[in-house]
């Protein structure tokens, strides 16, 4: 049962009402309060912040900015973990419990709020750089976890030019307001560097993809009783092999330089299948840019759930990711995870990080329909050295996600900056000619 606010708990009418600090239970003796404005409650996110409560270490509050869900199936609830949802639409029933939304303007609960940090999930509204100005005037420490990939930020047009001009004034402020920014790659670290952060504000704390390690080690994607199942649950041929992409069908992914280079190479006749699960505006587009491949060599799946795409990852042979711009791609880590090497672009924030040429995957030129056909051949002309790949695969994962998870990186970034709050300020020096 999750935490959040019921109508039975505060005992007032309906409608859009303050929210007290008092009505969230105080946490145990000794553990720090985090509250962390986050857009909208996913997956990825609730199942890191249960993670993080379950560690005890401190009390983690997730403040969506968002209104409650009308159906418990649109969205994650944390099952372990106090919420609030900051909108101003009517009380709705979720999964049994009746949330209270809080009232719209929620910046009395800040001005208010006793707690210990904040966390903001990005600066992409004034609500959200206004609760780094606030927390930075109350002494109160904030850090700012943010997705931004350097390799976003230049295409040679004077629109982009202007657009960095504009971040370098915005950013200059937002990185003076918040103790310490986390990105979630080193594409990231590398956009903060760009635009004037000290190196001591920033600590990688990448998006949440705990895969659990087989009981048997790394598994085999061909013939393994779990690929069967998933390719049959989805309408694939168990004996064809399997390259696998998971993605939102929008223009950023870069389809068409992946059906130009399938097509190209002939994969079809040659016993591979692409199965594509996911939705979006461009899928009549891009059915019939597959022309006869649709439905033969390339299957659009449609939205599926999170533990089918991720048995299709896990059972595929190649995971493709041919996005022409992707801040990070939490996909790529969830693929390798499970053994199976990766194909993307340079411009991945992920696949930078973990994809290590010939040895977990291959990247391409971003862009490129020339390059993707050149990794693509090289791949699916060694299935054995697919196979083969797969532990160096896990292994990489492992490295990563050991270091960097949030679940690591976080509570250590908490413990810093709480203690450093704590530590009494010790008053300007007189002596002249001091710093």
């Amino acid at each position: 049962m999750g935490n959040g606010v019921s109508s039975s708990q505060t005992h007032q009418p309906e409608g859009p009402v303050p929210m007290a600090p008092a009505q969230l239970a105080a946490p145990a003796a000794g553990r720090r309060r985090v509250l962390w404005f986050h857009n909208k409650a996913n997956h990825y996110f609730v199942a890191m912040l249960d993670a993080l409560n379950a560690q005890g270490q401190a009390q983690y509050v997730a403040m969506f900015l968002c209104p409650p869900p009308t159906n418990s199936a649109l969205m994650a609830i944390p099952q372990n973990s106090p919420f609030m949802f900051l909108g101003s639409a009517p009380a709705h029933d979720v999964a049994g419990r009746t949330l209270r939304p809080l009232q719209a303007d929620a910046k009395a609960l800040v001005q208010v709020g006793v707690f210990d940090m904040a966390i903001v999930s990005g600066y992409d509204s004034t609500y959200k750089r206004w609760v780094l100005a606030h927390c930075r005037a109350r002494g109160i420490p904030v850090a700012l976890f943010a997705d931004s990939n350097i390799h976003g930020e230049f295409d040679g047009t004077v629109k982009s030019f202007c657009r960095r001009m504009a971040k370098k004034v915005l950013l200059r402020k937002i990185i003076a307001q918040a103790n310490c920014i986390l990105p979630v790659n080193s594409s990231g670290i590398a956009y903060w560097r760009y635009y004037g952060c000290p190196e001591g504000k920033l600590v990688i704390a990448t998006y949440p993809s705990p895969v659990p390690r087989p009981e048997a080690g790394v598994p085999s994607a061909v013939g393994t009783s779990a690929r069967i199942a998933a390719l049959r649950e989805a309408g694939l041929d168990p004996a064809r092999r399997l390259l696998f992409t998971g993605a939102r069908l929008v223009p950023v992914k870069g389809w068409h330089l992946m059906i130009e280079a399938f097509g190209r190479l002939g994969l079809a006749e040659k016993g591979w299948v692409w199965a594509i699960a996911g939705g979006g505006p461009l899928e009549a587009e891009l059915k019939l840019r597959a022309g006869r491949l649709n439905g033969q060599g390339i299957h659009f799946l449609g939205v599926l759930g999170h533990g089918q795409t991720k048995a299709l990852a896990a059972g595929a042979d190649l995971f493709v990711l041919p996005s022409t711009y992707e801040p990070h791609g939490i996909v790529i880590s969830e693929a390798m995870g499970a053994g199976t090497p990766v194909i993307a672009s340079d411009a991945c924030g992920a696949a930078i990080d973990l994809v290590e040429p010939g040895k977990t995957g291959w990247l391409f030129s971003n862009g490129s329909a020339d390059d993707l056909e050149r990794v693509l051949k090289a791949a699916t002309d060694d299935p054995a050295g697919l196979q083969a790949m797969r532990s160096a695969c896990r292994a990489k994962y492992e490295s990563w996600y050991g270091q960097y998870s949030p679940l690591v990186a976080v509570p250590k970034v908490v413990d810093r900056l709480v203690a450093a709050a704590l530590e009494p300020q010790r008053p300007p020096s007189s002596t002249k000619g001091s710093f």
